[in-house]
């Protein structure tokens, strides 16, 4: 199935397949060597205020079916960012989105406020969900007071670009975090971030990751994101980017059928960037 453009939030998109934050980097290699124009859109890496060095190494695990990821959120700070990284990236060849953490309000809205005067990228998602850090960045998302407090705060700051918040996947209350982003004024859900997994070495005893959990990723996580999506989407009108597990053109039909207007193809990425580029153009206009 072809011509499948998309309408999110003022935006056009020519295809529904986008590549979400994380797997493809800040972009800047993906865009010297291969051809996104087909894709809906690609998301940068997230930034934080400060640098982060992420978590200590090992980071990924193999699950057999799936990946799991302890990155932690690795990169040099909004201001190394804007400087050195972001100047490459223009003008990117299909929509770009810039994605923020923070562990608190203030951090948040110094983010955005600093981004409402950079031009060059088209929306703005509000991390508030990493599975593998310690800092309070990971947990905001699970709160709906704190959701509510942190998208008022970035649209008062960044009033003029869509905003698109990516909540936590293990989210105790979920209507009171989607009731928080319609009351705080957000204009697109992400849905969702990588569950907490884990893995053990048999022969040691011991986790195979550092940090011991990480973020879950992989074909085997489609059918429970599906029915989270189908729950949110009777929720809410707003705009959903849906992601975990997406593998295949099906995949992307079968989110849509779920809710999702925007599907993020995240491990296939980091696997075969060209397929992903294909699948978008196959589905797109």
């Amino acid at each position: 199935m072809a011509g499948l453009t998309v309408a999110v939030a003022g935006l056009d998109f020519v295809s529904p397949v986008i590549i979400p934050a994380g797997p493809g980097g800040f972009g800047t290699e993906l865009r010297e060597h291969y051809d996104l124009t087909a894709l809906g859109a690609f998301t940068a890496k997230t930034v934080t205020p400060h640098a982060r060095i992420g978590n200590p190494p090992p980071r990924l695990v193999d699950t057999g079916f799936g990946l799991i990821n302890s990155i932690g959120l690795q990169n040099p700070g909004i201001a190394a960012f804007l400087d050195t990284v972001y100047p490459t990236l223009l003008p990117f060849p299909t929509h770009l989105f810039l994605s923020i953490a923070g562990e608190t309000v203030n951090e948040f809205e110094g983010m955005a406020r600093t981004l409402a005067g950079v031009e060059g990228f088209d929306l703005l998602e509000l991390n508030l969900s990493c599975p593998n850090v310690e800092a309070s960045c990971g947990v905001i998302g699970a709160n709906p007071q704190a959701v509510r407090d942190v998208v008022m705060a970035v649209r008062h700051a960044f009033p003029d670009r869509p905003i698109a918040a990516k909540l936590p996947f293990e989210v105790p209350d979920v209507p009171g975090a989607v009731r928080a982003c319609e009351q705080a004024g957000i204009d697109v859900l992400t849905l969702f971030n990588c569950p907490q997994a884990a893995r053990f070495d048999v022969t040691t005893g011991k986790p195979f990751l550092a940090r011991v959990t990480g973020g879950f990723s992989g074909p085997a996580l489609k059918p429970l994101t599906l029915a989270k999506l189908l729950v949110v989407r009777s929720l809410t009108h707003l705009p959903i980017i849906g992601m975990g597990g997406a593998w295949t053109a099906d995949d992307v039909l079968e989110f849509r059928c779920a809710g999702a207007d925007l599907v993020g193809m995240g491990l296939h990425t980091l696997q075969d960037p060209v397929e992903v580029c294909v699948i978008a153009r196959n589905l797109g206009s």
